[in-house]
């Protein structure tokens, strides 16, 4: 009868205990007898029968993993093979690969894999022709302002998918690697490590809150990135949790809203507020998450008055110092996103109160608000909604609990297409001159109708003076030359 196959637990590079299972792929094959074993996995005895009888061979192990292993494991090691540390990607040999090994120590494996996948990375030719990549992503939002600025800067954007990378970089050696919220970076760091041989400068924009994106990441890839975080809150707790190059860079405006008219006369007289009541997949991504009914009434009687039951709230009340690795950033962020669902819904039913208001979103604003208002459909963010703000007396802006010191695009877009902005308070607004922010800003919902009637003398010339502002200080193109000065070596 045949043994059965060995059964070995270790602890992955998170910490997290694993039973491993036998598999390995044959990444390259040669007519020579060499082979070069890339990881033994947890019987390196059964893997060994695989191979011919005059096999000569040679493996590469991960210390942690090896040292886990133990002694047992370490003698079932055939005596004639050899050990090694160094290992050149384009000798003639036959390379055999633990199948599990990236997804138990990506740390150790990535740059490995990418050594095989990209023997030799392309290098700079001369000519001074400059490149960007940009991930593939559904969304253009950022993206495509990013895109443009880049290519304003000198620069040739290339979008690429994740099974592009390869192909690109035996081609050429980009200036930048920009994502946002991580898009196009996978979660164990195998695209970051071929970017990282082929000596591209990885930048990730979180546009969003960084930790819901790097909630699906397992590798720490990540701490050597250059984050740029919208909310100036993230940069310490980031810090804290490893990562070494992190800035802030705020929104910015889309250049195309300055071209904005008027052109929507049935907004004249009213407030606008556009934004919907869920974000999409909201419920697959928080799924089977709650709020417990006492903290939910402490963060509702918070918003109440005006305070801000945010991220940062939410993690103290939660007993959450953690956020990475793993997924409880998301038990903050769920609480932190139904405070915001609240808290628009009172904007709404305040701003109902203080003249004709319309809402621009989705239809479940109705079960969420019993108020007077005029319901619009969501519109394209690249079609009429830059009309729509320059047609508006005012538009009514929330900002999201998730970004405890977060703006929202509509602090730069609603200014830039000639609109004015009533904004809630978030100490984001710190970045804007006071004598601006001040006459626009409301603390509590109920505070929206004094701030409109108290604004009004004021609208036009705040109108002139934040635009002015934007146009000067706070444009993507100003962004993405930040990006690149703080990359540079």
């Amino acid at each position: 009868m045949p043994a059965l196959p060995r059964r070995l637990r270790l602890k992955d590079e998170l910490g997290v205990t694993k039973t491993l299972t036998s598999g390995h792929e044959t990444v390259r094959t040669s007519s020579s007898r060499n082979w070069l074993v890339l990881g033994l996995g947890p019987d390196p005895q059964a893997m060994a029968q695989g191979l011919a009888p005059d096999a000569v061979v040679s493996y590469l192990e991960c210390p942690t993993f090896f040292d886990q292993a133990g002694a047992d494991w370490q003698a079932d090691i055939p005596a004639n093979w050899q050990r090694v540390y160094t290992f050149d990607p384009l000798s003639d040999q036959n390379v055999l690969m633990y199948q599990a090994a990236m997804h138990l120590f990506p740390g150790f494996w990535g740059p490995v894999g990418a050594a095989f996948a990209l023997p030799t990375p392309a290098k700079r030719d001369g000519s001074g022709a400059k490149t960007a990549l940009i991930p593939l992503v559904r969304s253009r939002l950022i993206a495509s302002e990013a895109a443009q600025a880049l290519q304003e800067e000198g620069f040739l954007v290339q979008p690429v998918a994740v099974n592009g990378l390869v192909p690109t970089l035996e081609q050429s050696q980009p200036e930048i690697f920009l994502s946002i919220n991580f898009a196009g970076l996978d979660s164990y760091g195998a695209a970051y490590s071929l970017l990282a041989r082929a000596e591209v400068p990885v930048a990730v924009w979180c546009v969003d809150n960084p930790f819901h994106s790097l909630s699906g990441v397992k590798s720490g890839y990540w701490k050597d990135v250059h984050i740029f975080v919208t909310d100036s809150w993230f940069v310490e707790p980031l810090k804290r949790h490893g990562a070494r190059h992190v800035h802030h860079l705020p929104l910015a405006a889309n250049q195309e809203f300055f071209k904005a008219t008027p052109s929507r006369p049935d907004l004249a007289d009213k407030l606008l507020f556009v934004g919907r009541s869920a974000f999409p997949g909201k419920s697959d991504f928080f799924a089977g998450l709650t709020v417990q009914e006492d903290a939910w009434a402490e963060a509702h009687t918070m918003l109440a008055r005006g305070e801000r039951p945010d991220f940062g709230w939410w993690a103290a009340r939660l007993g959450i110092d953690s956020f990475w690795p793993g997924r409880q950033a998301r038990r903050a962020g769920f609480a932190a996103e139904e405070s915001g669902l609240a808290w628009r819904s009172m904007v709404i039913q305040e701003a109902s109160k203080a003249g004709n208001l319309a809402v621009c979103g989705d239809d479940d604003w109705r079960k969420h608000v019993d108020a007077t208002y005029t319901l619009l459909p969501s519109v394209d963010y690249y079609g009429p909604l830059a009309s729509m703000y320059a047609s508006a007396r005012y538009v009514v802006g929330a900002t999201s609990p998730l970004l405890p010191h977060g703006l929202t695009q509509r602090h730069f877009d609603v200014w830039a297409a000639g609109g004015c902005l009533l904004t809630d308070d978030t100490p984001g607004l710190g970045i804007f001159p006071e004598e601006l922010t001040k006459p626009i800003t409301f603390k509590r919902a109920s505070d929206i109708a004094v701030v409109a009637k108290n604004c009004g003398p004021e609208r036009d010339g705040l109108i002139g003076q934040w635009r002015e502002l934007i146009a000067r200080e706070h444009t993507y193109a100003q962004r993405i030359r930040t990006i690149l000065e703080r990359i540079s070596p």
